[in-house]
């Protein structure tokens, strides 16, 4: 199994990609803590279906310092380590288009950017006593394509594309940093564009479908095994052609 004996924190694991994140990686046999900041029956349900004895619910708000804390901390508490870090947690609040305004955009930026930045911030020094670990960042296409309407979002995720290379410099060789690039995925924050632009998305996609977010699970466990230990820095578009247009 990829994951065997290995600890692995999601955050914004009680949905989408997160969810799904969760469920895969536990399959592969690793301990899996499941964050979430609002949605605890979600959770919860996540960790009964994996098993309480491998899986563990902790409730953070991401993008606050105090949040990440107690998270970190917590993880540490209950399962002893931290192997991978999978920064998923985000949002995109709409209208996001020029004419946001400014509690917004430091709202999408922080809960896209910033709170990838303090987790891995305080995860690291687990890592680097270690000598070991890997992280892996949710990102998006539209932080290399940019998107109208969505401006706060997109350029939250061109950040968080930087900062993956960045930190892949600065940790190397001990912990590797990647990230995986979605374009639109079947979840609840991709239907908030609505059917009408969904359908545009599917025919101006090569595969000519909406993704699952079992699809984009698969690809993060890859990175996050030993199966991608000579990859760093790397920013793995999964979007089904949808870049190629």
């Amino acid at each position: 199994m990829k994951l065997e004996n290995k600890v692995v924190l999601i955050t914004g694991a009680s949905r989408g990609i997160g969810r799904a994140i969760a469920f895969a990686a536990a399959r592969e046999g690793a301990r899996v803590l499941v964050n979430y900041r609002v949605n605890e029956q979600k959770a919860r349900e996540v960790v009964e279906q994996i098993g309480a004895a491998q899986a563990y619910a902790v409730q953070a708000d991401v993008s606050r310092e105090d949040g990440v804390r107690t998270l970190v901390a917590e993880t540490i508490l209950h399962f002893g380590k931290i192997d991978v870090l999978v920064n998923n947690a985000g949002s995109i609040i709409r209208p996001g288009d020029w004419k946001t305004d400014l509690m917004v955009w430091h709202k999408t930026i922080d809960t896209n950017l910033t709170s990838a930045w303090l987790m891995i911030r305080e995860t690291a020094p687990y890592m680097l006593k270690r000598g070991k670990g890997a992280i892996v960042n949710i990102g998006s296409v539209y932080g290399v394509l940019g998107a109208a309407g969505v401006l706060a979002y997109t350029s939250a995720k061109g950040g968080l594309l930087t900062l993956t290379k960045s930190f892949a410099k600065e940790f190397a060789p001990a912990v590797r940093v990647n990230a995986v690039l979605p374009s639109n995925v079947v979840t609840d924050m991709a239907a908030g564009a609505g059917s009408q632009l969904l359908e545009q998305f599917r025919r101006e996609t090569a595969l000519q479908r909406i993704a699952m977010p079992e699809e984009i699970a698969k690809p993060v466990l890859f990175l996050a095994s030993d199966e991608a230990s000579y990859i760093t820095g790397e920013a793995l578009a999964v979007d089904g052609g949808y870049s190629l247009r």
